[in-house]
């Protein structure tokens, strides 16, 4: 359900959140024990998503954008496209809509919501705790 992508974008957040100072690229694939190739990758995406700031030049590097108590997983999850249990379409041949679902896509719709209600509680400041 929570992408490879969104993920690693996770792990790159905690560790920003836990010096609270500026860190390039590889210093937070090294504290997170990660590839560098893979983090420089999901910090340019968090960068044109807003949750991070990209500081150029010598003396450079990542900070977060705003406050690690504002970042939940739901939303960075969201940005990295989060699948969903709820089918596109139901493929049991029934009379199921979006306003009147059958048990399956109901019970699918439950889960999602429950989901969505979790991760929104989690925020990366409880996270890098």
């Amino acid at each position: 359900m929570v992408n490879r992508n969104a993920q690693l974008a996770i792990a790159a957040l905690i560790e920003l959140a836990k010096t609270q100072m500026r860190m390039s690229a590889v210093e937070i694939a090294e504290k997170a024990a990660l590839s560098q190739p893979s983090i420089a990758k999901v910090l340019s995406t968090l960068r044109q998503g807003n949750f991070i700031v990209s500081i150029p030049g010598p003396g450079g590097g990542f900070t977060l954008s705003r406050s690690p108590e504002d970042m939940n997983v739901l939303d960075i999850c969201n940005f990295f496209e989060l699948q969903t249990a709820m089918p596109d379409h139901c493929v049991i041949t029934c009379s199921c809509s979006d306003d009147a679902p059958c048990r399956v896509c109901g019970a699918l719709q439950g889960v999602d919501d429950l989901r969505d209600s979790t991760l929104r509680d989690i925020t990366i400041a409880s996270l890098a705790a």
